[in-house]
C-alpha cells in the first residue's frame, strides 16, 4: 500500500496541507476548532503517521534516544535497559535498543545504524570508547558513556573498587580466610577495578597469601568454568566479578556436591534482581540502576556545558549465601 500524505489528509478533510501541517505540529498558525476536528477525522479514518526524519529535519530533534549494551540476556543490562526507557519516557523520548554482544565492529556498526536515523542521543558501554566518541563527535550527536570513556567524555561509573573492598571484608569477617576471586575479562576497566579491591582488602587484611583468581567473561558459563577451576583447590569462600557468574558458580558447587553456604560461601557484585531469587539468595555489590538512568538520559536532554564525570555509591546487600541468616 502507498503511504498516507498530509496531501491525502487534506483532500479527505477538504482543506489544504498548510493547514493539515499546522494541526500535526500543533502551528505556528491557529486553526478554527471545526476544521481542527475535521483534520483530526480524515487523520484517523487515512492512517496518517507523522514522517519522524522529516519532522526532525524541520524540528532538528526525532525525540529518539539510542542505548547500546554489551549483553541483553545479562540480567543487569536488561534491567538498565528497562531504567533507561523508563527515564526516557518520562522526558518524552522513545529508545532504540541495540545488543553489540561485547564486540567492536558490531559496536560501531549500530552506532552507524543509529546515526542513520538520526538520534538525538545515545548511551552506551563500550568496547572502544575512543573510536565511538570520534564518531559520534563527528555526527554532532550527544552520547554518554556508562563505565569505560575516552577522557573529556561524558561517563557515569560506580564505586567497583569500593564495592569489591566492601564485599571482600565481609567475606573474611566471616572467618573463611583467604577469598578467592572469579574476576572478569582481562583488561577490561570495570574487571580491572573490582580485582583491585578484591586484592586491596585481602591485602589490608594480611590474608593476601597465596590467594586464588582466575579470568573469565561476565557470564554463566565464565562463572560455571571459573568454578570449576578454583573449586579443585578447595576455597572456603568465592567473591565473583558479576552476579552472572555467580549462578554459574552455584551451579558447579552442587554439581560439586558443596553447599552454599556451609561449604562454600558466595559474595557477588552488580545486584541484579535474579541476586534474590538465587538459591541460596546472593549477597551481592547493588549497584544504582535507577540513578544511572536517570543522570545519562538528563544529560542527553539537558546536558550540562561541562562534560559529566559520575562516580556513584554501591551498597552491599547482605543475603544468604555468604552465610548470613
Amino acid at each position: 500500500m502507498a503511504r498516507v500524505t498530509q496531501a491525502d489528509v487534506a483532500r479527505a478533510a477538504g482543506t489544504s496541507m498548510a493547514v493539515v501541517s499546522y494541526v500535526v505540529n500543533g502551528g505556528p498558525r491557529p486553526v478554527a476548532e471545526g476544521t481542527r476536528l475535521r483534520v483530526l477525522a480524515a487523520i484517523q479514518e487515512t492512517g496518517y503517521r507523522p514522517d519522524g526524519v522529516a519532522r526532525a529535519l524541520v524540528g532538528g530533534s526525532t525525540m529518539t534516544l539510542g542505548l547500546i549494551v554489551p549483553d541483553i540476556a545479562n540480567e543487569f543490562f536488561a534491567e538498565l535497559a528497562g531504567a533507561v526507557e523508563h527515564a526516557a519516557r518520562a522526558a518524552k523520548r522513545t529508545v532504540l535498543l541495540a545488543n553489540s554482544e561485547g564486540d567492536a565492529e558490531t559496536e560501531l556498526g549500530l552506532l552507524e545504524t543509529f546515526l542513520q536515523r538520526r538520534i538525538d542521543g545515545v548511551v552506551l558501554i563500550s568496547k572502544v570508547p575512543v573510536t565511538a566518541a570520534r564518531l559520534l563527535e563527528l555526527a554532532g550527536t550527544r552520547r554518554v558513556f556508562l563505565g569505560a570513556a575516552a577522557a573529556g567524555e561524558s561517563s557515569i561509573g560506580v564505586d567497583n573498587f569500593g564495592g569489591a573492598v566492601a564485599a571482600t571484608i565481609h567475606l573474611v569477617g566471616h572467618g573463611y580466610g583467604p577469598v578467592a576471586m572469579i574476576g572478569g575479562p582481562a583488561q577490561d576497566g570495570v574487571a580491572e577495578a573490582r580485582r583491585a579491591g578484591w586484592l586491596h582488602a585481602l591485602t589490608s587484611l594480611g590474608a593476601a597469601d597465596d590467594v586464588d583468581f582466575v579470568h573469565q567473561p561476565f557470564t554463566v558459563d565464565g562463572g560455571y568454568a571459573g568454578a570449576l577451576e578454583l573449586l579443585a583447590r578447595r576455597p572456603r569462600a568465592i567473591f565473583t566479578a558479576s552476579d552472572r557468574q555467580a549462578i554459574g558458580l552455584l551451579r558447579a558447587a552442587a554439581d560439586k556436591g558443596l553447599s552454599v553456604p556451609d561449604d562454600l560461601a558466595i559474595a557477588t557484585f552488580d545486584g541484579s534482581a535474579a541476586s534474590a531469587y538465587a538459591v541460596p539468595s546472593l549477597t551481592t555489590v547493588q549497584q544504582p540502576i535507577a540513578q544511572m538512568a536517570e543522570l545519562a538520559v538528563q544529560q542527553l536532554t539537558h546536558p550540562d556545558p561541562q562534560p559529566l564525570q559520575a562516580v556513584l555509591d554501591v551498597g552491599l546487600v547482605v543475603r544468604r549465601s555468604c552465610g548470613c541468616s
